[in-house]
């Protein structure tokens, strides 16, 4: 079994992969699940996995923020095409926050797009990661309808109501390096049993505290802020989050 996996990162932010690998490798991270955010990341994320395979994992997807940007039907081609070489599609899923998505039109093209995606992970049997940031309650129902084999509802920060929704259809949360100050993930990861709690960093973005943009190794602090917060030793809940990544992802 894997020691730490960071189960969420857009890679295609960084140009020094090799360097990412190696530092992540020196501290005990030995995996990281490379997420796409529309056609080219989805891309950069399957050549990472054929260059640096047993280290780079690959799912393919289109943000909620960029679908307006793309050709749905495009990008929805090339999932069928090539999520047979991908752990999962993601990340996929709903995003009302946006200042662009106070519109009913828009939202309604985000759940289509979101209903696409996940006929395609549907018919595939691969899970998805999802993003649900201000539609926690929809992005919930549309998953469940779906019949997916499996989710990862990542840097869930959602009402309690909508985690007991997400726990009780067997699916799981990830827990992001804001675990250590925001009272929203906090409620949420200490109500969550930590059978279902994956970890990740979402990097490259800004973390709090360090000044900078995060990296996979700092999925580490993850692993001891979840510690500290579910009073675990920080090597079970390695152990832990690990094997419900390995397991959700058939790493």
């Amino acid at each position: 079994m894997r020691h730490i996996i960071d189960s969420h990162v857009h890679m295609e932010g960084f140009s020094d992969t090799e360097e990412v690998l190696s530092e992540s490798r020196s501290v005990g991270v030995d995996a990281v699940v490379c997420v796409g955010s529309d056609v080219d990341s989805s891309r950069t994320a399957l050549e990472l996995a054929s260059s640096f395979p047993d280290f780079y994992y690959p799912a393919i997807g289109v943000h909620p923020a960029n679908i307006l940007k793309v050709d749905l039907d495009a990008a929805v081609d090339f999932m069928v095409e090539n999520i047979g070489k991908c752990v999962a599609l993601g990340e996929v899923g709903l995003d009302y926050s946006y200042d662009f998505a106070r519109s009913k039109d828009v939202r309604a093209k985000m759940r289509g797009g979101f209903e696409r995606f996940l006929g395609v992970a549907t018919g595939a049997e691969v899970p998805v990661s999802v993003h649900s940031r201000s539609a926690y309650g929809d992005a919930l129902e549309m998953v469940v309808a779906s019949g997916i084999c499996g989710a990862v509802f990542h840097w869930f920060d959602g009402p309690l109501h909508v985690l007991r929704g997400v726990l009780d259809a067997g699916f799981y949360i990830s827990a992001s390096s804001a675990v250590g100050y925001s009272k929203g993930l906090r409620a949420v990861m200490a109500e969550a049993p930590i059978e279902r709690i994956l970890v990740e960093t979402d990097s490259p973005v800004f973390l709090r505290g360090l000044d900078r943009l995060s990296r996979p190794v700092d999925v580490v602090g993850v692993v001891e802020a979840l510690a500290e917060l579910k009073e675990m030793e920080v090597d079970e809940v390695a152990r832990v989050t690990s094997r419900n990544t390995e397991r959700v992802f058939g790493l």
